[in-house]
Parts: C-alpha cells; structure tokens; sequence
C-alpha cells in the first residue's frame, strides 16, 4: 500500500497540471484524475491557437474530448479559420480530432475540473503541439496545399488514417469553396500506410488483410482544365495476394498483378503467379 501511493504521487508530480492540492488527491480507480470524466464527448473544450497557422490562417477549436476512447481524448470537434486579411472563414467538422495527452500536462497551459467547468478558453501555440492534428499538404501533386486532419488510430491495423479537405478559393469573392474528399478515392483511404510518388504523379493505397491477402491500388493523377474540378486520380494499377480461386478452393498464396484500363482489370500473366 505504501508502494502504491508513492507512485501514485509520483504520477501526479510529472504527469498532471492541476490549479490546486485538492485537485491533485482526487482520483479513479485506475490512477486518473477524477475530473477526466467530465471529457466524456460532450462536454466542449476551447482552444485559440496563437500563432499564424500557414501564414495566413488563425484558428480557434471547439473540441469534445473523450477519456475512455482508444486513443485517449479522440473526440468531435469543430475547427475554425480566419484569414488574417480578409473577412474569409470557414469552418470542418471532424469526429476524432485529437491533440494528445500532454495538452493535459503541460505546465504552461491549465487544465483541470475548473477550466472545464468554466468553459475557459485555453490560449496555446499551434507549435508546441508534436503531433499535429491538422497540416497542410499537396496531396494531389497540383502545388496547391489541401487541408489534412488526422484521426488517430482510426486507420487500419490502428494507424492513423486522414481526411482530406480541397480549399478552392474563388477568384473576387469573399469566400472559399471547401469541397470533402473522405468518399472519393484515392483521398477517402489515405493512411500512414500509403505511398506517394510526386515524380510519377501517383498513389499508392496498401488494404492489408493478413497474411496473403492483402493488396495494393495505384491512382494517377488525371488534370482537368477546369479548376473546380482539377482534384481527380485513376486507377490504373492493382495488385491482389490470395488463397483461394474464383471457385473458391484453396490454393497456395498467389499474386495477382492487373493493369487497369478505361475501368477495366486486364491481368500480367508475366508478373503474377505463386509466391513463397
């Protein structure tokens, strides 16, 4: 027992910022501080972040947090940005929005049963974050950055997977036209497991489903001449690993290896076959 209690202090001194004493001895069962179940996906969060994001965004969140989720504190939030010079918002609801657990332990920025209850509105830098919830990037090789948020471990095998939002900003007008990637492909299946080729303009999606019978998706990317609808990718390569046939009998791991043209699988012969 005193074992106990002396890593449970131990716990307290490094790992939890709280505004008081008493806050410090009140704990669950499981060695968390008690007022964690107030994070229970409903009860919001506020964030300003208060540095520029990209040059030229700043962004404030409303996030539900959640302690019993795997990770801890995935959550739905609502993100916010602002233009820095213009009147131009928009805002990109998301279900797993996530910061980490040291946003709970960091000295510098309270956290505790008070500030949840008070509904306070936690100033932090964007920086200090090491894994980001949301980033920049151009993922569809147009040299113009999407917007990426990342849900931790919602991907397969408990990666973390990634929507992507296309932030068309319309020329003279005072807004932009977010358009939702999450059910067009290759953007709806993007994870920490895909592979992207910026000299070859191409994706690669990996679906594993265990031994010999995962498989492989190559998208290109396909330009359009009209702006609004300069996003899209094909199919054009695919790659399937299995044990059984089209009869469904049994058979030792083979591959697969299709060239897709116009919608239409057309098998390799050459580069397909058992493998050990």
């Amino acid at each position: 027992m005193i074992m106990k209690k002396l890593l449970l202090l131990l716990f307290v001194s490094i790992g939890i910022n709280a505004a008081a004493a008493d806050d410090l001895a009140e704990y669950m069962d499981n060695g968390l501080p008690i007022y964690y179940q107030l994070l229970d996906g409903k009860t919001p969060i506020y964030i300003e972040f208060t540095d520029v994001i990209q040059g030229r965004y700043i962004v404030d969140v409303e996030w539900f947090p959640n302690w019993g989720l795997v990770p801890m504190f995935n959550g739905p939030a609502n993100i916010n940005f602002k233009l820095i010079d213009k009147d131009v918002k928009f805002t990109i609801k998301t279900d797993f929005f996530n910061i980490g657990n040291r946003m709970f332990s960091f000295p510098k920025y309270r956290m505790d049963a008070e500030t949840i209850a008070s509904k306070e509105v936690i100033k932090m830098k964007f920086s200090d974050i090491a894994n980001a919830p949301f980033a920049f990037g151009d993922m569809n090789f147009d040299g113009i950055k999407e917007l990426v948020i990342a849900n931790r471990k919602q991907g397969q095998r408990h990666h973390d997977a990634y929507e992507v939002y296309l932030i068309q900003e319309i020329e003279d007008t005072s807004y932009f036209n977010i358009m939702d990637l999450r059910d067009t492909l290759p953007y709806s299946n993007i994870d920490a497991t895909t592979e992207f080729d910026s000299d070859n303009k191409t994706i690669q999606l990996y679906y594993s489903g265990g031994a010999c019978s995962s498989s492989y998706e190559t998208y290109k990317r396909v330009f359009s001449d009209y702006p609004l609808r300069d996003y899209k990718f094909e199919l054009i390569h695919k790659i399937d690993y299995e044990t059984w046939d089209e009869d469904g009998n049994d058979i030792p791991c083979t591959k697969y290896v299709y060239d897709v043209v116009d919608g239409k699988e057309i098998l390799d012969e050459a580069k397909s076959g058992t493998v050990d």
